[in-house]
C-alpha cells in the first residue's frame, strides 16, 4: 500500500490546480495498492468544488485562511504530525508555495515530498520575494520537481544546477475525445477564469478587429471573474452586445466546444493550458499566443491552429480572418486537433505519476 496526500492550500475551492489534482487523486485512488488523501491548509467550504472519490481522506490544518509569510511557521509541526500519523509515504505539493511548509516537517521522515509546478519556473520567478526564497530555499530541496512541460523541466535544472530529480507530466485532458461531430456554430470561444493574467485586455484588441467584419460570427468566453466588468463595458462601447457573449461560469465547457469553430487563448503565461487540451479533444482548431510553455506543447503550427508571437494582436487578427473565412481550413486543422491525443490522455498520465512515484520511493 503506498499512502500518497495531495497537500493544497485549499482543495475545496475553484480552480484549474484544484482540477487536475481532484482528477489525478481520483485516478490513483482506483487502485487498490494506493491509499490517497488530501490535507489543506484550510477548507473554506464543506466540500470541494470537484468531485472526489469516497475513499479519499481530507482533512484541514485550521478554519481560517493565511497569506504566505511568517503565520506558516505553527504549522509546521501540524504538517508533521499529519504525516506521521496517517504513515504518508509521498507528500505531493500542488503548490510551490507548501514546501516551505512540507520539506522541514518531512525531514527524517521516510516521507518523499513531490513539488508539482502548475505554472512554470520563469513565472515562479516573478511572482514577488517570498516565492523566490521558497524556490531557491524549498523547492530546490524537495525529493522530486514535477512540471507541465519538459521545457519547464529543462528551466528548473537549469535554475536550480542539477540534472536529476526534475521531471515532467502532462495534465490530461479533462474531456473525453469527441466521437461523433456535431453541427458546429460560427463561434470563436474562450474559456478561463476572468483574471488579467489570461490577456483579456489582448482579446479584447482581437476582438476588436474581428466582430465588425464578420457579423455572422460571435466570440463566446466561459468562465467568471475580476475583469468581467471591463469585458462588459467594451461590448457596449463598441457595439457588440449580440456578438460579444460573456457565458459566466459553465459546468461542462464541451457542451460549447463540440458547437464552436475556434478556440483562441490570449494568456501572458501558461503552464500546461487545460483549455486547450479541451478545445482539440472536441475536434476544435486553436489559436493562442506562443508564450513560454504550454501552447506549444499542445498546437501543432498550421496543423491543428496557430501559434502566434507573443503578443501580436494585429497577426492573431489575421489567422482568425483565415479560418473564419476558409471552410475547408477549418474542417482540416478540426479533423487534426482530434488526433493523436493518446499522450494527454489520463489512462497515460496517471502511469506516468505512478512510474514517478514508484522510482521516488525505490531511490
Amino acid at each position: 500500500m503506498v499512502r500518497v496526500c495531495f497537500f493544497s492550500g485549499d482543495i475545496t475551492r475553484n480552480g484549474g490546480t484544484e482540477r487536475v489534482s481532484a482528477t489525478i487523486a481520483n485516478a490513483l485512488a482506483k487502485d487498490p495498492d494506493y491509499e490517497v488523501s488530501f490535507l489543506s491548509l484550510v477548507e473554506q467550504k464543506e466540500s470541494p468544488f470537484y468531485e472526489l472519490d469516497p475513499k479519499i481522506r481530507r482533512s484541514a490544518l485550521g478554519t481560517k485562511w493565511l497569506s504566505p509569510g511568517p503565520a506558516y511557521l505553527p504549522l509546521i509541526p501540524k504538517v508533521r504530525k499529519y504525516l506521521k500519523s496517517h504513515k504518508i509515504d509521498v507528500i505531493i505539493d500542488i503548490d510551490i508555495v507548501l514546501d516551505v511548509l512540507s520539506v522541514p516537517a518531512a525531514k527524517g521522515l521516510h516521507t518523499k515530498v513531490i513539488s508539482w509546478e502548475h505554472s512554470n519556473c520563469q513565472f515562479e520567478l516573478t511572482q514577488g520575494w517570498y516565492r523566490r526564497i521558497i524556490l531557491n530555499l524549498f523547492t530546490k530541496k524537495t525529493d522530486l520537481i514535477v512540471t507541465l512541460t519538459p521545457g519547464d523541466a529543462k528551466a528548473f535544472q537549469a535554475h536550480f544546477g542539477r540534472k536529476e530529480r526534475i521531471t515532467s507530466i502532462f495534465n490530461p485532458a479533462a474531456v473525453e475525445p469527441a466521437t461523433e461531430e456535431l453541427p458546429r456554430e460560427n463561434w470563436i470561444v474562450t474559456a478561463s477564469r476572468l483574471v488579467p493574467e489570461k490577456g483579456f485586455d489582448l482579446l479584447m484588441q482581437v476582438a476588436k478587429e474581428v466582430l465588425p467584419k464578420y457579423l455572422n460570427w460571435k466570440w463566446v468566453l466561459c468562465g467568471d471573474g475580476p475583469e468581467r466588468e471591463s469585458l462588459e463595458r467594451f461590448r457596449e462601447e463598441e457595439h457588440l452586445t449580440e456578438q460579444f457573449v460573456l457565458m459566466g461560469y459553465v459546468p461542462k465547457v464541451e457542451d460549447i466546444l463540440r458547437k464552436s469553430k475556434v478556440f483562441v487563448l490570449t494568456s501572458r503565461a501558461e503552464g500546461l493550458p487545460m483549455c486547450l487540451l479541451e478545445a482539440r479533444a472536441c475536434n476544435v482548431p486553436c489559436v493562442s499566443f506562443d508564450v513560454p510553455t504550454g501552447p506549444a506543447d499542445i498546437i501543432d503550427e498550421g496543423k491543428n491552429g496557430f501559434l502566434i508571437k507573443p503578443f501580436d494582436c494585429e497577426d492573431m487578427a489575421t489567422k482568425l480572418f483565415m479560418l473564419m473565412a476558409d471552410e475547408e481550413l477549418q474542417s482540416q486543422m478540426a479533423r487534426s486537433a482530434g488526433e493523436d491525443l493518446e499522450k494527454f490522455s489520463l489512462a497515460s498520465i496517471t502511469a506516468q505519476w505512478k512510474e514517478s512515484i514508484g522510482e521516488l520511493l525505490r531511490s
